[in-house]
């Protein structure tokens, strides 16, 4: 996380955390709508999602709002806070206080084993009961603004931005394909992730159709990750430059990531 995302201006760590609610009640809605407007900007350091995956992508589905629909409204308006809320209310289908609930309650979850061990790393933390997601996302923001403070840089990108990092490449693979999914599987001891499952996929609503096209990132002579697209409508030669330089950037976050040895999601 050395630059923000187009690097024209200093980028902004965004600590408003996950718990953090507005009048609605509803937990990370402030956190992601800081966010996608700090993209918008050009002021959200690498690794941090907005909009898509993650916290995001739960908070857009419990309430019932469309997540590209928010997207644009925050990226193309760059509303306040309470301008968005009165957006959600607007837009949103679940707003109920049993809804509200449920959700608040499921995003207060346990991270995986391997990024809960290496967030802990990076900010100092030995304590291996500690896994509770939020907490750990917030000690990560702190020790990142402590960082850009007192010593002028960003942190590297680590291994538990790799899924937020992969997921914005995907996604723009999605937009030039046009097909319906896109998933990259990692096959790297170090990274912890099982081979067989995405480590990180993204994909249109409703979409889905049979793999289309696929592309491997080989390192020490054998692949370390692959890209598959899914959809039902033919590949051309766009299409290809496409996956092309989605597989070169992605080999890029592979080799940042694989550099550094501890962690921020």
């Amino acid at each position: 996380m050395a630059t923000s995302k187009n690097g024209s201006a200093p980028p902004v760590v965004p600590i408003v955390s996950t718990s953090a609610v507005g009048p609605l009640g509803v937990c990370h809605l402030p956190r992601m709508w800081l966010k996608v407007l700090l993209h918008a900007s050009g002021r959200l350091p690498a690794g941090y999602r907005h909009g898509t995956g993650g916290f995001d992508e739960t908070t857009a589905n419990a309430l019932g709002f469309d997540r590209d629909a928010f997207i644009e409204f925050v990226s193309t308006q760059h509303p306040t806070y309470m301008e968005t809320e009165a957006w959600v209310r607007k837009n949103a289908q679940n707003l109920d206080a049993e809804t509200i609930r449920k959700h608040n309650e499921s995003i207060r979850r346990k991270k995986p084993l391997l990024m809960a061990k290496v967030q802990r790393a990076f900010v100092g933390l030995d304590d291996e009961s500690i896994l509770d997601a939020t907490l750990l996302n917030d000690l990560d923001d702190w020790h990142t603004l402590h960082a850009q403070v007192t010593k002028g840089a960003l942190p590297p990108l680590m291994i538990s931005s790799f899924n937020a990092e992969i997921t914005e490449v995907l996604k723009e693979l999605l937009v030039a394909t046009h097909a319906s999914r896109a998933a990259i599987h990692v096959d790297m001891a170090s990274f912890g992730f099982e081979p067989s499952k995405p480590a990180a996929e993204t994909k249109r609503a409703g979409g889905e159709g049979s793999e289309i096209a696929k592309s491997e990132i080989v390192r020490g002579g054998k692949p370390a990750a692959w890209i598959s697209v899914y959809g039902t409508r033919p590949w051309n030669d766009a299409d290809s430059k496409a996956l092309d330089r989605a597989t070169t950037r992605a080999g890029e976050i592979i080799d940042e990531v694989s550099l550094t040895p501890v962690g921020h999601d």
